[in-house]
């Protein structure tokens, strides 16, 4: 109703609008020469009625225009439009339309482009390999790439950055970038976790505000494996010449005694060859231990995804360690469930790690005694224990068992062909797999050594 009254109303305006010239001109030329006021309202209706006319005409025009508008704007130019609104009018529809549908095209081309570039940033974006985090008002967190998830292990970054990172040097300087100051800041900072990750993080302050408020570039290096090599350099000089000093002093003693007085005694010949061999394959297995080591430190961040056969792996070490059991009068029993059991690590990892474990329960433990590896499963989590019948260690070793190059009885673990770096590399192992290595022991009952390893997903 309130459609209809306003058009009746614009419809009256307009006719008066048109008339009333005419009308008033007419009155005052012929108001002094007895002019009739019949005749008056004939050439006032005589105005009327093409205002009337014209009006109708231009209304039927605006609503042909409105329509091919809308046509326009949603159908390609080349499908043809409705024949009954391409007659030739009082407004230029035709040219109007042309008008709109090149502007149509150009806005159209522009959004492809638009587009593609926004496509091609964000595939960029993506394939940046340090984690970049966008965040937007109040350190909330607009957009995050494939290496921050990954990184940060979430399908997708949302909600405030404290949820991920709270170092207090790192929010201070995400602030003082809010407040326009120190743009460009780097901050070195600890993530604590399973295996620390050292991190350094690059603060730039998008110039401007967005509809959104202000903008921060956070980009995160990860120095976790650049430290970590560092510290195996320092720990190699170290712990190398502490471990390598003894054979090499006895092999040197020996060289020279056999370039001495020993130099035409055949029996000593034999003995210090002997010496001098045992020497020579306890530096190797040092050597060789510590390069597993290092290799294992480096990776130790980066988490295994492949899924392995607990049991085959016990199974496999068992019968690789068979020969050895026999010789000392020992011998290995595993129990396990019936079901396999999977877990999420690396075949050759899991297998050096329990290697190490029964291999120093056959040294340790009693004469003829049996060696028990237990396989149980738990929550989400596999156990695997290792058992045997020795003296036991005293508690005070217990917590630094796993250091390098720590022994209970040096002597002991040098004649028995210890390094002193098998624990240490089961640690960084476990630690790898995002696993537990638990040890208790009683002394003069033996002891047991129990890794717990994630399972395995279907």
């Amino acid at each position: 109703m309130s459609n209809s009254n306003n058009y009746l109303w614009k419809m009256l305006v307009f006719v008066v609008a048109m008339a009333a010239p005419v009308s008033v001109v007419t009155f005052f030329l012929y108001s002094g020469e007895g002019f009739a006021f019949e005749d008056y309202w004939m050439i006032l209706a005589a105005a009327i009625l093409p205002a009337l006319i014209l009006y109708a005409r231009l209304v039927r025009e605006m609503q042909a225009v409105a329509f091919r508008m809308e046509r326009a704007a949603i159908m390609s130019p080349l499908e043809g439009d409705d024949p009954t609104g391409l007659r030739t009018g009082l407004l230029p529809l035709d040219n109007l339309l042309l008008t709109m549908q090149q502007y149509r095209r150009v806005l159209q081309h522009m959004l492809r482009e638009a587009q593609s570039r926004q496509d091609e940033a964000a595939l960029l974006f993506d394939m940046l390999p340090d984690p970049v985090l966008v965040l937007g008002n109040r350190r909330r967190i607009r957009r995050s790439n494939a290496a921050a998830n990954r990184f940060f292990n979430v399908p997708e970054m949302e909600g405030d950055l404290t949820r991920f990172l709270r170092h207090p040097a790192l929010l201070k300087a995400v602030d003082a970038a809010y407040a326009g100051s120190d743009s460009g800041t780097r901050i070195e900072f600890t993530i604590s976790d399973v295996v620390p990750r050292h991190v350094a993080a690059y603060i730039v302050n998008l110039k401007g505000e967005s509809s959104e408020g202000h903008r921060l570039i956070l980009t995160l290096h990860d120095l976790t494996e650049s430290r970590r090599m560092q510290q195996m350099r320092v720990d190699f000089v170290a712990n190398a010449s502490h471990e390598l000093r003894t054979p090499l002093a006895i092999l040197i003693g020996a060289l020279e005694t056999l370039m001495g007085p020993a130099r035409n005694d055949l029996e000593a010949h034999q003995r210090f060859f002997t010496m001098m061999q045992a020497q020579s394959l306890r530096m190797s297995q040092l050597i060789d231990d510590l390069l597993s080591l290092s290799q294992i430190e480096i990776n130790e961040h980066s988490r295994p995804s492949d899924r392995v056969d607990l049991g085959q792996v016990l199974q496999g070490v068992i019968n690789l360690l068979t020969a050895k059991s026999s010789e000392l009068g020992k011998s290995i029993a595993l129990q396990m469930p019936e079901d396999k059991v999977f877990v999420t690590g690396d075949f050759d990892q899991l297998t050096q790690i329990f290697t190490n474990l029964i291999d120093n329960a056959l040294k340790y433990s009693r004469e003829e005694s049996e060696i028990r590896v237990e396989i149980a499963v738990a929550a989400r989590e596999a156990r695997a224990t290792v058992i045997d019948e020795g003296e036991g260690i005293p508690e005070e070793h217990l917590a630094r068992l796993t250091e390098r190059f720590y022994r209970v009885d040096s002597d002991r673990s040098r004649k028995l062909g210890g390094t002193g770096l098998g624990l240490a590399i089961v640690k960084h192992i476990v630690s790898r797999h995002r696993g537990h290595l638990e040890i208790d022991s009683v002394v003069g009952k033996g002891s047991k050594f129990s890794v717990r390893l994630p399972l395995s997903g279907s």
